[in-house]
């Protein structure tokens, strides 16, 4: 690190310093708390999912205890509810914590409690990049994108127009998709087709493909205070549907696939 100003010392102004240890908003500074913390919860006896490596599961005589760590967020669940108490003092055992209670917004989803069901939503997500894309005033649609539509690349073998190039500079469909993307893959599946498709022309993109984008922006609108509902009565069963479009894509002849998969009432993964 290079000496901060006011402390160099005389003589070695261009040298610089070796780290003893992490210093906070550096380059390795998140590796190195993932590190840290990962070896201490490790001791506390719990295991990382090897599939997901951001939740870790105890299981002990006294009870099972599951949480989910985004960076130093921690949302835990736990039977006996006790178990949430002990996990709770052998962090304070570390570090100084804050427990904020039930969980009831986080990463931009918001998370509603019931007798037998929990709900996600994204509104104020929506409502945020509603405002960021210009399209607060929109009129809703009832469709995320125009039935039997199909979105064509541009024949790369063409010179690109120089309005063209001039306009994918000025528009901002890459960063409008990706916003997409966080709120298809968070809580709703119901865009998930058609972010799909928009995500194929980041490199290309033209006036339809802008234009079929704003349009998911319009139904989401119309639908922002719908929530995925995960729990109820029904018996938690494992339940999966898959279909396919045959050679759909008209540039490259391959089929487009889709799957959903719900456990008792809720889906779980599409």
């Amino acid at each position: 690190m290079e000496q901060p100003p006011g402390f160099e010392v005389a003589g070695k102004e261009m040298w610089v310093m070796q780290l003893m240890k992490s210093i906070y908003s550096m380059r390795q500074a998140s590796r190195r708390w993932n590190e840290t913390f990962h070896q201490a919860v490790i001791k506390f006896g719990f295991k990382r999912v090897p599939c997901e490596w951001c939740i870790y599961v105890r299981n002990s005589p006294s009870g099972t205890v599951m949480f989910v760590v985004h960076i130093d967020d921690i949302f835990l669940i736990s039977n006996p509810p006790s178990e949430n108490g002990r996990f709770r003092e052998q962090l304070k055992s570390k570090w100084d914590i804050s427990d904020l209670g039930p969980i009831k917004f986080a990463l931009g989803i918001a998370v509603e409690r019931s007798t037998d069901t929990i709900s996600l939503s994204q509104t104020a997500f929506i409502d945020c990049i509603l405002e960021q894309f210009g399209q607060i005033d929109a009129h809703p649609v009832d469709t995320p994108m125009v039935a039997g539509l199909q979105l064509r690349r541009p024949d790369k073998s063409i010179p690109t127009p120089p309005e063209v190039t001039e306009w994918r500079e000025q528009t901002p469909y890459r960063e409008l998709v990706g916003s997409l993307n966080y709120i298809a893959v968070a809580t709703c599946p119901d865009i998930a087709y058609a972010v799909g498709q928009l995500a194929s022309f980041l490199d290309c993109y033209l006036q339809d493909h802008w234009t079929t984008a704003v349009r998911v922006l319009h139904y989401l609108k119309g639908t922002k205070t719908l929530s995925l509902v995960l729990g109820g009565t029904c018996a938690p069963s494992l339940l999966g549907y898959s279909d396919t479009d045959f050679a759909n894509c008209k540039d490259t002849s391959q089929s487009i696939s889709g799957y959903c998969y719900s456990l008792g009432s809720g889906i779980i993964s599409w």
